[in-house]
């Protein structure tokens, strides 16, 4: 490149409007991510637009909106699915750029949904699907100087009305809040058209990065790193290669990978390599001695190794492709056994007992989720001992940096594909769209060592068996649809992954066999345990259960009040009002919840109390399933909680608020996910007393304390015991009866502590009681705290005269973080408790409330 077009380039990165990115490599990319603006289609006046983005974002951004979270709101926005809506940008390419690379390639990552692109007023694609990438060579369509990019977007509802007419069959998305269920013919988020937690805002957009690569012919699509071997302190990896040449010509070049960990060179090969025309596959094996294995949370470091691949052409870098990946092991094991079928992932050789939840979209809008929001989510899961995360089949496939990240963090990802609670078409066009977003997402996701498993489809063949669709739909069409189903999950999408990625499994739905409402299947594989909740079971009915995997199971709350108060009016803020009555998607939720209340605590005196006791309530619950689920193992080898995160501020089984604020639900379940713990059972009138340890490596001589208090510290009656503590297992330690523990004083009047010492140093310190809440007679407690401010936020140092059941810190701040929350606190105990957010005011300061579950009673 002579020093003429080198100055010229220089000038206008400075310059021009767009982004430009000069690469090590030959190539040149203009991120096309300014200057848009968009229209109703077929009205003259037109409005700044936001790319990447959505429609329902430009509106409200142009105030052409009501803020659909508020009240009722969600019924004032709907129109916009409606329409039809065209987007429009210009950009200048210089001479010097156009003339100095033959081919231009138009990347858009991601459309929403059903788009006509055209290119100075000639087409270039016509797109159908929301979780591809669409690419196109168009050199030929461009022009020095001006050039203009116009999107036009056709209604999803519209655009699939002639593939309803032609069917007929209105599927059973019932999530999907209109008539008929279009939703199941779009290749497009389901959760966007209503779900039992979420509002509905079908709209549409560019909702990921757009880009012009300007480069000279030869591209490397693809790589996938994977790991062959490990054995003798070696690994052998291969790389399998996908590199396109769009010339006319073979084109000489060089092909050259690097590996290297923590900066470090630990293996490099090349080859020369001639590239026919059109697409060339090429594979390269390298092999790395004394590997650093990956290992999930809690087994110690992820590690992660960089790869680079260059094509390189007489001494210049045509192409190059750089990512992570990861060795270890990952084997699915789901055989039959003497009680049905297991369900459990080996990693690294040792049996995983899979701790974690279930992952629905961070938004409505998708393109309002930011690089921290992603942050703050895995941060929190490795923070509470989770070690997976099931991508669940009714919103996207996620964003890179989410695998990234769980790359980083140990986190193993179960990937449904976007299918969810309906049936779906099974036409050529429909499996052939499928088909390409399989293939391009498998390709897109496999060198992420995080990835563990692929699943088809998220209750779909339970819906086939146990819904009643066989009722809703002549016979015929109902065997047409399970036709289809066997061909889209049974074939295309296991023939997929087979193809594109052949040493992970897949399996075609969860659950497959197990039901929550019949018992003799229960031990098959994965089962949605929704006995509690739609089942009306108590938490304690898990304990007679033999589950195998829990990849579902939850219990629904309201968010904080002051999550309530950015939707709910003064007015609006009791359970029966018509705004809580409009958030409350699911139809039995609200009295599910008095009904569970009414088990376990007294009745609150009013909705505050409600929405506190909810809390309560719910972590509670769950926390008690995920200690039976772990107590179970070998027999129960997976514990995933519905649901982690929330798309709007809803009403839901969410551990954490959409405004990130955490409910009790999370830190419940972090502890009930420690590494190392006691769980003790009561069993008739006995107590049994477990240990769950996931640690690799066994406890000699541990010491285990169990201790009897009453509310005001007095120690009632110790057991001291010196146990060898198994590694990766659950090990009864030792049965008690319960009348001999308590030694003639009441269960409502004492708590009993349990500790785990070993070498000095306590590994595990908790507590539990032996009634329900609203059985125990508690005390009123004197709280002191002491505010200090740091840098971070605040740091809140809390004792009490007497046990402080269920220790409720609120500060105003929305999203602020903190070290721990609705805890018990006991008398002696220094409970110190940080509180981050750089939006902690001093107003948020004074405001500080703390409450704990006596303040919710009747004046005694």
């Amino acid at each position: 490149m002579n020093n003429r077009i080198v100055l010229s380039l220089l000038f206008l990165l400075l310059s021009m409007p767009f982004t430009f990115s000069f690469n090590t490599t030959d190539t040149y990319v203009m991120k096309l991510d300014r200057d848009w603006s968009f229209a109703q289609t077929g009205d003259t006046r037109s409005y700044p637009a936001t790319v990447p983005g959505t429609i329902h974002a430009d509106l409200l951004h142009n105030g052409l909106l009501d803020d659909p979270f508020y009240g009722k709101n969600e019924e004032k926005v709907q129109w916009v699915e409606e329409k039809d809506w065209c987007y429009t940008t210009s950009f200048t390419i210089e001479p010097e750029v156009y003339a100095r690379f033959p081919y231009a390639r138009l990347i858009f990552e991601g459309f929403d949904t059903f788009a006509q692109v055209l290119l100075n007023g000639k087409p270039v694609m016509q797109t159908n699907n929301m979780f591809v990438a669409w690419e196109k060579e168009v050199k030929e369509l461009m022009v020095p100087g001006e050039n203009t990019l116009t999107v036009l977007f056709t209604s999803p509802l519209k655009a699939v009305v002639p593939l309803y007419e032609q069917t007929g069959i209105d599927y059973p998305a019932d999530n999907d809040r209109s008539t008929p269920h279009l939703s199941a013919y779009a290749r497009k988020a389901p959760y966007h058209y209503g779900w039992d937690w979420g509002i509905r805002m079908v709209g549409c957009g560019i909702w990921r990065p757009v880009q012009l690569l300007f480069h000279n012919g030869c591209r490397i699509d693809d790589a996938f790193t994977r790991t062959i071997r490990i054995d003798n302190d070696r690994a052998s990896l291969t790389t399998d290669l996908l590199v396109a040449n769009e010339t006319d010509s073979p084109v000489a070049t060089e092909l050259l990978i690097s590996i290297t960990h923590e900066e470090k060179v630990v293996a490099q090969t090349s080859r020369p390599c001639t590239l026919q025309p059109g697409e060339n596959r090429v594979t390269l094996p390298t092999e790395i001695g004394h590997p650093k294995l990956w290992q999930p949370n809690g087994w110690g470091e992820a590690h992660l190794y960089d790869v680079e691949v260059s094509l390189i052409k007489e001494g210049v870098y045509w192409a190059q492709r750089r990512y992570q990946t990861g060795i270890r092991t990952i084997e699915f094991v789901n055989e039959r056994d003497e009680l049905g079928r297991n369900f459990y992932f080996r990693v690294n050789g040792q049996p995983l007992f899979a701790k974690g939840t279930n992952y629905i979209p961070q938004d409505i809008i998708l393109s309002r989720v930011t690089p921290d929001d992603y942050e703050r989510l895995f941060r929190a899961m490795k923070e509470s001992h989770m070690n997976m995360v099931r991508v669940w089949g009714g919103g996207v496939y996620e964003d890179d940096l989410f695998y990234r990240l769980a790359d980083r963090y140990g986190i193993l990802v179960w990937q449904d594909f976007m299918f969810a609670c309906s049936a779906y078409p099974g036409d050529p066009a429909f499996l052939d769209n499928v088909a390409h977003e399989a293939r391009y997402n498998i390709e897109r996701l496999r060198n992420h060592p995080s990835l563990a498993l692929w699943c088809g489809n998220n209750e779909i063949h339970e819906g086939f068996k146990y819904w009643g669709w066989n009722r809703r739909y002549p016979a015929k069409t109902f065997e047409q649809m399970q036709h289809d189903y066997d061909t889209l999950f049974r074939h295309t999408l296991a023939e997929c992954v087979r193809k594109y990625d052949p040493q992970r499994s897949y399996i075609h739905t969860s659950p497959d066999s197990a039901n929550w409402g019949r018992p003799a299947t229960q031990t098959q594989g994965d089962i949605h345990y929704w006995g509690i909740w739609y089942g009306e079971e108590m938490f304690d009915a898990m304990d007679t259960l033999q589950l195998r995997f829990v990849s579902e199971f939850g219990f629904e709350s309201f968010p904080e009040m002051k999550t309530l108060r950015t939707f709910a009016g003064p007015a609006d803020l009791s359970i029966d009002s018509d705004v809580m009555t409009h958030r409350q998607k699911s139809s039995i939720g609200n009295d599910l919840i008095k009904t569970y209340m009414q088990n376990y605590y007294r009745m609150p005196r009013n909705f505050d109390d409600f929405v506190y006791l909810g809390l309560l309530l719910q972590g509670h619950g769950i926390a008690y399933g995920i200690e039976t689920n772990r107590r179970q193992r070998p027999v129960c080898m997976g514990s995933l909680y519905w649901q982690l995160n929330d798309s709007w501020p809803a009403i839901s089984w969410s551990a954490i608020d959409y405004y990130k604020n955490k409910k009790a639900l999370y830190y419940h379940a972090r502890d009930a996910f420690a590494p190392l713990m006691l769980s003790p059972c009561i069993q008739g009138d006995s107590l049994a007393i477990y240990v769950l340890s996931d640690r690799l490596d066994p406890l000699d001589q541990a010491q285990i304390i169990v201790g009897i208090d009453d509310f005001y510290g007095t120690r009632l009656k110790t057991i001291d015991l010196i146990r060898t503590i198994q590694p990766n297992s659950s090990q009864k330690l030792i049965t008690l009866a319960l009348a001999d523990l308590l030694d003639n004083h009441r269960a409502g009047e004492v708590v009993m502590t349990l500790q785990i010492c070993h070498d000095g140093k306590t590994l595990f310190d908790g507590h539990k009681f032996l009634t329900v809440p609203k059985e125990l007679v508690l005390p009123h407690p004197h709280l002191k705290k002491a505010i200090e401010t740091t840098p971070q936020g605040i740091v809140l140092t809390l004792t009490t005269d007497c046990l402080a059941k269920d220790v409720f810190i609120e500060i105003p701040t929305q999203g602020a973080d903190f070290s721990d929350n609705f805890f018990d606190l006991l008398p002696g105990e220094h409970k110190v408790v940080s509180i981050t957010s750089p939006h902690i005011t001093p107003d948020d300061i004074a405001r500080i409330r703390i409450r704990t579950l006596t303040d919710t009673y009747e004046e005694e």
